[in-house]
């Protein structure tokens, strides 16, 4: 007959049974936390910089080697999934990850608060002529899902750099292009020529202050550009990549034609009183961050030009000062900037200052002044002792359609142009401003160069038709 025996307690057989998981809380619970792998998505990876910047002068075929430091900032451990160089083998780069070079890497631990090397090579020859002038790649970083990204930029010709400098009378010749990397400052009494065709490539925060005169010497087929350094698609419509230019008070008969100032925070900023005017002709200002060009109580005459896509005003003239603008276009249409200000303004006060009540001159002749957006573009404040010519224009304005609806002017009239979507602001065969404007003989060719009719010309930057 079966009896009940009765399960005897054994400690040291629960302890058997327990031991592992003693051991394994026991090990974790001594592991430091900068050990513990974090998979929050908010845990993301910090840089020694977001680009790293090979700004040598590539006399000769070389390499040359930057390091660039990762940082975990968090407290706990993070997994990098993969470290990535975008071009792969394809690309001028090289990448050195924990002693191996390799354009990928995978499953690198990076402890809390620690950090590690990356060594980027690159290989580039100046001589090749099909080399883009920046040679742009990136290394991508995945961790937690999260998809981080540095960016590599190297110059693949041969170009001249300029770093923070003041400069007396010199020439910039266009057989290479011209970097600024800083503040270059033309000195007082000095001359700043730069020849026709030259290119004029700018990094962040950099600035060409002229203190002196600047003399543009661009012509309708061999344009001077300034422009932001990066090449790639994605930053040629972006504003903001560099500071612009800018005519200080001691300067006086700057002379700036046919070049294309694009992505600036002010195009052109002039603040010259009492000085010899600025003379800007056949240029385009595009993509500015704040206004394409703004002036304080200086002299300045614009001719065959067209200024598109700013942030604050097309065109300002503030604090008074004296004004012509002829045959100029200046336009907003599908503008990315949240605009909250008129394109074309003119006032004898500088907002937030003293200054007011300035002697105010303005001839805006032949040129339109219109967008998609606002229904007023126009703003004058110039009191009624100020001198204004305003005719054969075409102007979208409600605040002046009765006082400025005379003397040739076409009011809230589209100009019908060609190609707004291409950026083609030349005018349509229907354009309203075609053989619209008045003859002034001073004037004979357009922002291409092409001739102007001496009878009807057109209004605006470009001409359509001639006699």
């Amino acid at each position: 007959m079966l009896k009940y025996k009765p399960n005897v307690y054994s400690p040291l057989k629960f302890l058997s049974y327990i031991w592992p998981l003693l051991l394994l809380l026991s090990a974790l619970a001594c592991k430091p936390d900068d050990e513990i792998i974090t998979t929050d998505p908010e845990a993301k990876l910090e840089f020694s910089g977001d680009t790293v910047l090979f700004d040598t002068v590539f006399v000769t075929q070389g390499s040359i080697t930057k390091r660039l430091k990762v940082y975990n900032p968090n407290k706990k451990a993070v997994r990098i999934s993969d470290i990535t160089l975008a071009g792969t083998s394809s690309s001028p780069y090289k990448l050195t990850i924990n002693g191996i070079e390799s354009p990928l890497a995978n499953n690198i631990e990076l402890r809390g608060k620690d950090s590690i090397y990356i060594l980027v090579k690159v290989t580039v020859n100046p001589s090749d002529v099909n080399l883009p002038f920046l040679v742009a790649d990136s290394i991508l970083f995945n961790t937690n899902g999260n998809r981080q990204q540095v960016k590599l930029v190297a110059y693949g010709q041969n170009a001249y750099f300029h770093r923070k400098v003041a400069i007396g009378t010199t020439t910039w010749p266009n057989d290479k292009p011209h970097v600024l990397l800083d503040t270059v400052l033309v000195q007082e009494g000095a001359t700043l020529t730069i020849q026709k065709g030259t290119r004029v490539f700018a990094a962040s925060k950099a600035v060409l202050l002229v203190n002196g005169r600047l003399l543009v010497e661009g012509t309708p087929t061999e344009r001077v550009s300034f422009s932001g350094y990066r090449r790639e698609p994605l930053y040629t419509e972006a504003p903001g990549q560099w500071e612009g230019i800018r005519i200080l008070t001691k300067s006086e008969n700057s002379s700036i034609k046919y070049a294309d100032i694009n992505n600036t925070v002010y195009g052109l900023r002039i603040g010259n009183p009492g000085k010899a005017g600025t003379l800007v002709e056949g240029c385009t200002v595009a993509y500015t961050f704040m206004d394409g060009i703004v002036s304080y109580t200086s002299d300045v005459k614009l001719v065959n030009t067209l200024i598109r896509n700013f942030g604050q005003y097309g065109f300002g003239g503030l604090g008074g000062g004296n004004y012509e603008v002829l045959y100029s276009t200046i336009v907003s249409y599908s503008n990315q900037l949240p605009r909250e200000t008129p394109a074309f303004v003119v006032a004898d006060f500088i907002p937030g200052t003293d200054i007011k009540n300035q002697p105010t001159s303005l001839r805006l002749i032949n040129s339109i002044v219109y967008s998609d957006s606002f229904r007023d573009e126009v703003l004058l404040e110039a009191g009624a002792a100020a001198h204004l010519e305003i005719t054969n224009n075409m102007l979208r304005t409600e605040k002046y359609k009765t006082s400025l609806n005379a003397n040739g002017n076409k009011l809230n009239i589209e100009p019908k142009f060609k190609a707004i979507g291409k950026l083609d602001f030349s005018l349509d065969t229907l354009s309203p401003a075609s053989s619209a404007a008045r003859f002034l003989p001073e004037i004979t060719t357009d922002i291409k160069g092409k001739k102007r009719s001496a009878t009807t010309p057109d209004i605006g930057a470009y001409e359509r038709s001639i006699d």
